[in-house]
């Protein structure tokens, strides 16, 4: 079957998966299983082995990437492209949306999602180079608060009267929409709070909802408030939701295999990895 195929037979088998739990309004969805392929064991991997076609020589590869990673890919992207000369486009959003661009032919040569299960669909559907996947990092969630309003130091409080709404990204496509729906209802409060629910297209618009003063509150991603937001926040226990495992996926067919190896790998190395560290993302455990 063509891979293309393949992943919109993936897609609508999470679809239904969601349509058949429980679906509140916000856009409940169920998380897809933590299934890594053997190129990611051990939670690392050297990516830049393997055959690959002759480079394309355009001078710049594009990324698609999670949108919790923006700053911290803005800070190291001259030492990625120094290291793999070559430009670095990079297109941010959902990691939902962004697969969905990649299966349609999206000319992407790199991957970086918020959840390491959509590269491993992507190479059991056959649109990722040989040894072309890994988990890089593990991120975290944060509570923030809009300036003005008497910061929220628990997710339980968001049941407070004062706040009127909470934005979160899109739990449907968005691996850190997951997280936050995971960690209301793990407090308890999901049933109570569903419909002061804003629902943002990836976690920095969630962000800027709240920055913004558009929102009372949000469940943000950690690495875009960490170094600095005119929103107060707090972090919240990792206990309360799965674990947000991120990764990475070199794309069959672009023409930059070779420089997608060399991205990904930076992001896998020790300077990558010491990046990722300032915005608040942690290792991921081996296995």
């Amino acid at each position: 079957m063509h891979w293309l195929a393949m992943l919109v037979v993936l897609a609508v088998a999470s679809t239904t998966a969601c349509a058949a739990g429980d679906a509140p309004t916000t856009g409940s969805s169920v998380t897809p299983t933590r299934e890594v392929a053997s190129a990611v064991a051990g939670g690392r991997t050297t990516v830049l082995t393997g055959a690959a076609p002759a480079e394309r020589k355009s001078g710049t590869i594009k990324v698609a990437a999670a949108a919790d990673l923006r700053t911290a890919l803005t800070l190291i992207q001259p030492d990625i492209e120094r290291q793999c000369e070559t430009k670095l486009a990079f297109v941010f959003g959902s990691s939902g949306q962004l697969t969905t661009q990649v299966a349609a032919g999206a000319d992407f040569g790199v991957l970086l999602s918020a959840d390491a299960q959509y590269p491993a669909d992507l190479l059991r559907a056959g649109a990722v180079v040989p040894n072309g996947i890994a988990s890089y990092a593990v991120g975290r969630i944060a509570l923030a608060t809009r300036a003005g309003l008497d910061p929220i130091t628990d997710v339980a409080s968001l049941a407070r009267a004062d706040v009127r709404t909470i934005a979160i990204a899109n739990p449907l496509h968005a691996p850190y929409g997951r997280a936050a729906e995971q960690a209301l209802r793990q407090a308890g409060v999901y049933d109570r709070i569903k419909n002061r629910l804003v629902l943002a297209e990836n976690i920095r618009q969630a962000t800027d909802y709240v920055e913004q003063g558009n929102a009372d509150a949000a469940i943000v991603a950690y690495a875009l408030v960490i170094n600095g937001s005119p929103a107060k926040w707090t972090l919240i226990d990792a206990s309360m939701h799965r674990p947000i495992e991120q990764g990475g996926a070199v794309i069959k067919g672009s023409g930059a295999e070779l420089t997608g190896r060399c991205v990904l790998q930076y992001i896998l190395d020790p300077a990558g990895q010491a990046a990722l560290r300032q915005f608040g993302f942690e290792p991921v455990a081996p296995r």
